[in-house]
């Protein structure tokens, strides 16, 4: 594990910008880090300090000594030698071109007004793309002026129906759109409350703005609400977004697709869940080209808009020059940007559910299309959290023609301590895979496998589910070599199941037997990786290597796991013990409790007794109940008797008279 900690006097709110071939741009308090990707240590630093008048107007405006330094937001590569810089400078945006020589020579410098944040902690995303640059963040000091920004074209400023407090996420660049991902307070259910949505945005690269009054406007804004939730006849939303990932381009069962995996939670005040979700550019493609959004009058229901409505050319395409579109459709996009279907999950399912309260995903990452020995292609999933872990998934059924969605986590890493992590990414050289992971004030690579660490047999290999790892039989290892894929018949390797019989083996390498892994893990029960107790031993190992941010695989669990047929014997055995047990015990106590005074007109049912060894506590009773001095047998009959001369009852105790016969009613 490498470490650069940066700045220890502060925390220097660490943002990846650019992977500039075999270094990292990162992004912090005055300084834009340069970093060595093999080693993380710093090769180079471009230091930008705020003025000294720019930080005391700063603080005369109420912020604090912390704010009022220039945090580094923005970093785009125009050319090969030019960088396009952007710092918060204590709450007045600026922007630098710099020349990246030896000293990174500073050009000229312009206003960062709508290209860069004023806090360091808003969410804003930013993308070179074409030559321009696409910035989705906030204008004005108090934040309140949201906006998608490519000079000099914005959305509609103070328009409630484009953009209502959002919180960017991030933004992808494909074909002839930019795409963004944001959750924002949603428009459409204004009318019965406030919630929050998750939502893709476009606009088109060829975008020129509109005629007349629309000349700095998008003409071709349009927003979708994108749907992870759990199906079912009330399905189970999980409504705001956190991260993304970029496209990612595979085969997906018996068709291609280019997907886009993401984040997303619950709100803060609702029931503790997170989920990764996937959404194909094909689903995102026919949101936007359905029926819009929109509502008669301010009071009025969201409803479809009728197809009689839409102006032609359609709203929200690319044109040539959007500059020659009627101003009927130019008015339809500014009232009517929302599309009325939502952006349906991939699979119709989450990839991985996660429902307790430790913690929540943050970020997402992925590494693409990982071939294993028998010829199937994964996505590896890296899903960081707000407490510090880095948890590793899969969707075991991917590459099925099911289409069935089966989540996997093989391992779990503790990277930092209570530490939300806030960058992801994944890196590969010919002799090395790394995951380089940032928090607000650290960052930290870890290996992105670690296969002869986790198992030691053919069987915990094939278990471990992970797409890196096979089993050599030539060389008796678990191994991640790239001979794999040429040398197949060499390797053991079943991902979807888990199981291969070509694993023989009983015993693990410490003699105890090795029961197989269930295939099917469940991503909410990763946080216990065994059925039962692990060792005193065992627990204290893993300890030890979380407090030092080491790993804790899914794997070293598996040795406590045990199969489906061991369970249902025992579960079945469990209850025929208890039904033998209980026949015995009641045939006992029925015995014991037996009373041959019981007037009955069934020879075999008796009434129990309240005396002998089956007696119950004398209680203060009240009038209404016998009396439990009496010494005659308590029958529970109620008997109906006919009224005496002087009003008592015909077996009044009063009387001293035998009882007499009386007609009997059972209840």
């Amino acid at each position: 594990m490498q470490r650069f900690i940066g700045n220890q006097t502060h925390s220097d709110h660490f943002k990846l910008l650019e992977k500039d071939g075999d270094h990292l741009l990162v992004g912090a308090r005055n300084i834009v880090y340069n970093l060595s990707l093999d080693t993380l240590q710093e090769k180079k630093r471009l230091e930008w300090y705020s003025s000294d008048d720019d930080i005391n107007m700063c603080k005369m405006k109420g912020k604090s000594e912390e704010e009022c330094q220039n945090y580094i937001r923005v970093l785009a590569r125009k050319s090969e030698d030019t960088l396009l810089v952007c710092g918060t400078n204590a709450f007045k945006p600026i922007c630098r071109h710099y020349l990246q020589d030896a000293d990174y020579t500073n050009i000229n410098e312009v206003s960062g007004e709508g290209l860069c944040p004023y806090d360091p902690t808003h969410n804003s995303t930013a993308i070179f793309a074409d030559g321009d640059l696409y910035v989705a963040t906030v204008a004005q000091f108090t934040g309140a002026d949201p906006l998608i920004y490519r000079e000099p074209l914005r959305t509609e400023q103070f328009n409630w129906k484009h953009l209502n407090a959002p919180n960017f996420v991030s933004s992808v660049h494909h074909d002839e759109f930019v795409y963004f991902f944001f959750r924002e307070t949603a428009v459409e259910y204004i009318n019965c409350g406030k919630t929050v949505y998750s939502r893709v945005a476009r606009v088109c690269t060829k975008d020129k703005g509109g005629p007349h009054k629309f000349r700095n406007r998008w003409t071709s804004f349009l927003k979708a609400r994108l749907n992870c939730s759990i199906p079912g006849e009330f399905p189970f939303y999980f409504n705001e977004i956190q991260s993304t990932t970029n496209v990612v381009t595979g085969k997906y069962g018996a068709k291609e697709a280019q997907l886009i995996y993401a984040v997303f939670t619950t709100p803060p005040n609702s029931i503790s869940g997170s989920a990764v979700c996937a959404f194909s550019l094909e689903d995102i493609f026919h949101a936007f080209n359905g029926p819009f959004k929109g509502q008669d009058d301010i009071n009025a229901n969201w409803l479809p808009v009728a197809s009689t409505k839409v102006p032609e050319p359609r709203p929200g395409q690319c044109v040539n020059d959007s500059r020659t579109l009627p101003e009927v459709t130019v008015n339809f996009i500014e009232g009517n940007s929302l599309m009325d279907r939502a952006v349906p999950s991939f699979w119709n399912h989450p990839v991985v559910l996660h429902t307790v309260f430790q913690y929540r995903f943050t970020q997402i990452t992925v590494d693409p299309q990982i071939e294993t020995a028998d010829e199937k292609h994964y996505d590896v999933l890296y899903v960081g959290t707000d407490n510090g872990k880095v948890l590793k998934c899969i969707n075991a059924g991917s590459d099925s023609a099911s289409g069935k969605v089966i989540p996997v986590v093989i391992e779990e890493f503790q990277v930092f301590q209570q530490l939300p992590i806030t960058n992801l990414m994944v890196y590969h050289t010919p002799s090395d895979a790394k995951l380089v992971v940032v928090s607000r004030e650290e960052i930290k690579t870890i290996p992105l496998y670690n296969c002869d660490h986790y198992a030691k047999t053919c069987r915990e290999c094939v278990s471990l589910q992970d797409p890196y790892c096979a089993w050599d039989k030539s060389r008796g290892v678990c191994t991640s070599s790239r001979q794999r894929l040429w040398k197949r018949d060499n390797f053991v390797q079943n991902v979807e199941e888990g199981f291969d019989s070509r694993c023989r083996e009983g015993r693990s390498a410490n003699g105890g037997t090795t029961p197989q892994r269930s295939p099917h893990h469940s991503a909410s029960r990763h946080d216990t990786p065994g059925n039962g107790s692990p060792p005193a031993s065992s627990t204290t190992e893993t300890e030890d290597e979380l407090s030092e941010g080491g790993t804790a695989g899914a794997s070293r669990g598996h040795q406590y796991m045990y199969t489906a047929e061991t369970l249902a014997i025992a579960v079945t055995t469990s209850i025929v013990s208890s039904l033998v047990v209980g026949f015995i015990s009641g045939y006992i106590f029925s015995r014991r409790c037996k009373s041959e005074e019981v007037d009955s007109p069934y020879d075999d049912s008796h009434y129990l007794e309240q005396r002998g060894s089956c007696d119950t506590p004398h209680l203060n009773h009240t009038e209404g109940f016998l009396s439990p001095t009496t010494n005659k047998p308590i029958n529970l009959v109620l008997n109906v008797p006919p009224k005496n001369g002087n009003g008592k009852s015909a077996n009044s105790s009063a009387d001293n008279r035998p009882v007499q016969k009386v007609k009997k009613i059972y209840l």
